[in-house]
């Protein structure tokens, strides 16, 4: 048979990005991931031991390798992926550069096993150090199996740099779900010592973003599906201080690039606040040409040939498709619907309260609003009347002389954020409101540590966390949530706990709550309320108008945004060209 894997010659070998491939765990894992998709893998299935560096296994289903091929695949550049400078130019492979296995076996102990399929028998590898390999029969399945052992035992340098045993596990964790989310029609298996952490079965993308995020991240997501672009983007009201929910990828490879995120985020607008960032899981279709992937060691950046071109095509799709997401939860949502928090976005319906137990009201704010004279602000919302709804997300209200269009989200938002700033600097803190069922999440490694270092601070949040012991599934801890801010009543409240333990770590660390409990704050206010389409009774809006009566918030929104814009009549008036008439009638009246 044809041997497939060759060296490359010197000068084609000096053309490739050169660089370490093998930082820590998760990089051998990427790469070995990578080689088992090239393999045609249709089941992968990756165990680790203390964060990979005791134990890194991957095993596929692939093609598998000849003998000759599996001995030349420890040579520094050798690869079946590419054989001349041009190829370079037209990448249609995961790995190219030929790197990966020997780079491995230099600074760890390795075995592989491999079988070509219809073969008799087939080939085991050891090799430790970069040392010269043992080569036997095996009688291995069909597929590879690449064992590595020790990684770095021979570095001691580079392994005093590695992590602890969760944080390692948490990298490999996030290139495993990098793989994974791309690739829905293939078998993904993660195992951490004894815990199986993940088992995706083969199906529908959207199945896939169940499996890894869970079921609810799965309903509150949009399709995207364009020529050029493919893929899911989160409702607007899930977003990140970080840009951890961007998974972009340009043909199956998964990329970092600011310019796609800021498409990205530029396609959503206003409707996620400044300094945040969406969830969005999308694959760039473009000609393999047209795209360079061979600027980066680790293959995780990418020189587009046309930039421009790249943002308009993303931020366009993810506009699109938000336009098309929110006008379907508009023609689903009901008429004068359930108060403030029901509705829907995309496919996903949220729960509202039973027709019998609607009052006058909508805002979360009804049970506690003050009735007294002594707590109006803005008078003159009590002598507006709610006339109708600009694409179910603006207020239109009507006074004798002018007229209001209001922001909704950005209104609930801020009477939202004004009770608990009012509760919080009370002396006694948020009110909290015990749940009837705690609610149970889990945690990766980096945010179990930040929210048991948090929790003394959220109690003041009206927050009731326990720790319930070590997560199976993400190397992390588990935690139950006795109780929440009573705003947030009837809400999940896990996502936005991992959101606030994310924001400690990007400024800091959980002693800096205090020094920014305005921010923390505003997210609770934020979690506390719908974004994007929500048809409203007369009743609902007036009664938002009677809360924005109560509210000292200078016109604009918690993060500054301004939520409420007056149209005087004159200027309507002048318009229209009426002002004479308009003069005159009101000089006789």
């Amino acid at each position: 048979m044809a041997r497939k894997i060759k060296v490359l010659d010197s000068l084609l070998a000096s053309k490739i990005a050169a660089g370490e491939v093998v930082e820590r765990p998760s990089s051998a894992v990427k790469e070995l991931i990578e080689n088992a998709l090239d393999a045609g893998a249709s089941a992968i299935t990756v165990h680790v031991a203390e964060g990979g560096r005791r134990l890194i296994r991957v095993i596929d289903d692939g093609e598998g390798m000849s003998r000759e091929d599996a001995a030349m695949a420890f040579l520094r550049h050798a690869t079946s992926k590419v054989s001349r400078e041009e190829d370079l130019y037209g990448v249609r492979t995961m790995g190219f550069r030929g790197e990966a296995l020997a780079s491995i076996s230099a600074v760890a102990r390795v075995l592989l096993r491999t079988r070509q399929r219809g073969d008799v028998s087939g080939t085991a590898i050891a090799i430790e150090g970069g040392a010269e390999p043992a080569v036997s029969d095996d009688g291995c399945p069909e597929g590879t199996s690449i064992e590595v052992k020790d990684l770095f035992y021979n570095t001691p340098a580079r392994l005093k740099f590695l992590r602890s045993t969760g944080t390692e596990f948490g990298r490999v964790m996030d290139v495993f779900k990098r793989a994974a989310l791309i690739n829905p029609d293939r078998r993904f298996r993660l195992i951490h010592g004894s815990m199986r952490a993940l088992d995706a079965a083969p199906g529908s993308q959207r199945q896939r973003i169940a499996d890894i995020f869970g079921p609810e991240a799965a309903k509150k997501i949009i399709e995207v599906d364009t020529p050029l672009v493919r893929g899911y983007i989160g409702a607007p009201e899930t977003s990140y201080p970080s840009a951890k929910g961007l998974f972009i990828y340009v043909n199956g490879r998964w990329i970092r690039d600011k310019g796609v995120n800021r498409a990205i985020i530029d396609g959503y607008g206003t409707l996620v606040p400044a300094g945040r960032y969406p969830f969005a899981i999308l694959n760039i279709l473009i000609s393999p040409e047209d795209v360079d992937v061979n600027i980066h060691p680790a293959k995780t950046e990418v020189r587009f040939k046309n930039t421009g071109f790249i943002y308009d095509i993303m931020k366009a799709a993810v506009k699109g498709a938000l336009a098309r997401g929110l006008s379907q939860a508009g023609q689903a949502a009901p008429v004068g619907g359930p108060k403030y928090g029901g509705g829907v976005v995309g496919n996903a319906p949220f729960a509202a309260e039973p027709e019998a137990s609607r009052e006058a009201g909508w805002s979360p704010l009804e049970a506690a609003r003050p009735g007294g004279a002594e707590d109006i602000r803005n008078p003159e919302f009590l002598e507006l009347d709610t006339v109708g709804q600009l694409w179910g997300e603006f207020l239109i209200a009507q006074g004798r002389a002018d007229f209001y269009v209001i922001d909704q989200h950005g209104a609930a938002e801020r009477i939202a954020f004004e009770r608990l700033r009012k509760e919080y600097f009370s002396g006694a803190g948020v009110r909290g409101q015990m749940l009837l069922l705690p609610e149970r999440f889990e945690a990766a490694p980096e945010e179990s540590g930040l929210i048991a270092r948090l929790m003394p601070y959220m109690e003041r949040l009206g927050f009731e966390i326990t720790p319930f012991g070590p997560s199976s599934k993400t190397g992390g801890e588990t935690f139950l949530v006795k109780a929440v801010p009573a705003i947030l009543s009837g809400r999940g409240a896990a996502t936005l706990i991992k959101e606030l333990a994310e924001e400690a770590a990007v400024a800091g660390g959980g002693g800096r709550v205090e020094e920014r409990i305005e921010e923390v704050l505003m997210r609770i206010a934020c979690h506390s309320v719908i974004r994007g389409f929500r048809a409203l009774s007369k009743d609902e809006g007036n009664a938002l108008l009677r809360d924005l009566a109560r509210v000292d918030f200078a016109r604009h929104c918690p993060h500054g945004r301004p939520i409420v814009k007056r149209f005087s009549r004159p200027e309507i008036e002048a318009v229209f060209g009426r002002q004479a008439d308009a003069a005159w009638t009101r000089r006789r009246s």
